[in-house]
């Protein structure tokens, strides 16, 4: 692993100016980002031809799916975290042996997952309230997606891998690649083409399956020969389990913690559904500009944790704490002038999706209240993902637990009872302000004990 291309990222990422390094490494997540969105807008878009009962299937395939890229982000969250420290102490064959170990855990992992869903399949569809007629797509859509699953797994880790080294722009490259190829297969395998036969909603599958091989092969190409670091020697026992252990501890808390995130957006829907249809209408629309509202925050949430890595490992406490005081810096502007946009233009966002005045009162509704609370949202999601490399997967958790559980669904519901929709957007503003309170008092002691300066926003604190 030790080419001259890391030893230079290496360098970049411990020495240069850091404001332009967090820029360099996150402006290529943006574009994976709004690949990764892509892909699943893809796949509707052409399938939604085929029919209501077929572009069915493939929405009651979501939350299957998603649960296997959780169990994936988890482990490639914990493998970042832990190898982003490594190089950063400039412990090369240590990184290159757990970022190989850490492959063959998720190898285990998703054959395990694929006979798990191979065996319940039907029960788990018919469970979601899936029907005969759409369990058959689904079926024949799940079958092929099964076989690729490992590999969407791997390629997932891969991304993450690539930004523990500092290689924000190969993962970029990967998403982008998987995208415009799934762009590419789904007409051909769906509709046929020449002597490709038209084949539906398995068609789509295949698509999917193809782009992915293709996107993996490329991914573990680089990591192979470019990076070095795979190695296809046989582990050693005590240093394998060593590693599977260290690796365990990060990635369970992180999927728990991604799993949250859908489970309380669908009870939050639950709670807005009893104001009736058009304002469950108005909500879905906001919470899809809210996630754009927020897409620079994740972007930079899939390099913070890096960057806090290499310099820990390279014991220079100092550049953690700029980081991270820039970060949130740069959020709580960035965020603000969003909202800012979002009041002078909600009128004009609102009539790009409808007409209807009822609809179009819950956007702007929203889009007045929630935003403001959008910088202590984004400093929050940059906390628990920090806890991660810091060595406090479970604190990660316990954030988001906290959030979105204790505080968001709560205030929420009790903002419906005392003032309807109204209520239920200030009780989410409100779940952001409290659970920033507490998240960054948590990160201070956990900064503290790491012998990294707390973070403060007071003058005296002022970057130099």
């Amino acid at each position: 692993m030790a080419n001259r291309t890391s030893a230079e990222r290496r360098t970049a990422i411990t020495e240069q100016p850091i404001a332009s390094q967090l820029i360099r490494l996150t402006a290529p997540m943006l574009l994976a980002l709004v690949s990764v969105m892509g892909l699943g807008v893809v796949d509707s878009y052409f399938v939604a031809f085929l029919g209501t009962v077929e572009l069915a299937a493939i929405g009651f395939t979501a939350p299957v799916t998603a649960v296997i890229t959780s169990v994936a982000l988890g482990l490639g969250m914990a493998i970042s975290s832990r190898t982003s420290r490594l190089i950063g102490e400039n412990k090369s064959e240590q990184a290159s042996r757990l970022i190989s170990d850490g492959f063959l855990l998720t190898t285990v992992i998703a054959m395990l997952a694929v006979m798990a869903l191979a065996l319940t399949n039907n029960s788990i569809f018919a469970a979601l309230g899936a029907k005969n007629d759409t369990l058959a797509f689904i079926n024949g859509y799940m079958r092929i997606w099964l076989i690729g699953a490992p590999l969407i797994m791997l390629t997932q880790v891969a991304s993450s891998t690539f930004r523990a080294l500092g290689d924000t722009a190969s993962a970029a490259k990967i998403a982008v690649v998987l995208t415009l190829l799934n762009m590419i297969f789904d007409p051909l395998f769906i509709f046929g083409f020449g002597p490709i036969p038209a084949m539906g909603v398995e068609g789509a599958a295949i698509a999917t399956v193809a782009a992915v091989l293709i996107a993996s092969g490329y991914a573990l190409y680089r990591l192979y020969w470019v990076e070095a670091v795979l190695l296809l020697d046989r582990p050693r026992w005590a240093q394998l389990k060593t590693n599977l252990d260290s690796l365990i501890q990060i990635a369970v808390p992180a999927m728990l913690a991604n799993a949250i995130v859908p489970i309380i957006a669908t009870a939050l829907t639950t709670v807005v559904a009893v104001l009736g249809t058009a304002t469950v209408a108005g909500w879905g629309v906001a919470v899809r500009i809210e996630l754009l509202m927020l897409m620079v925050v994740y972007a930079l949430s899939s390099t913070l944790p890096m960057f806090i890595g290499q310099n820990l490992g390279a014991q220079k406490p100092d550049r953690v704490h700029q980081a991270l005081t820039i970060a949130f810096r740069f959020v709580f502007v960035w965020q603000a002038l969003l909202t800012l946009g979002a009041w002078a233009m909600a009128d004009a966002i609102t009539a790009l999706f409808t007409d209807d005045p009822v609809v179009a009162q819950s956007i702007r509704l929203f889009l007045s209240i929630v935003p403001v609370s959008h910088g202590l949202a984004g400093a929050v999601i940059l906390i628990n993902v920090s806890m991660n490399v810091l060595g406090k997967p479970r604190w990660a958790l316990y954030i988001n637990l906290l959030r979105l559980c204790a505080l968001t669904l709560p205030l929420a519901l009790l903002g419906r009872h005392i003032a309807g929709f109204e209520g239920v957007l200030l009780g989410i503003a409100l779940g952001h302000l409290l659970a920033f309170g507490i998240a960054i008092l948590l990160l201070n002691r956990v900064l503290i004990e790491q012998g990294v300066p707390a973070i403060a926003f007071s003058r005296k604190h002022r970057i130099k």
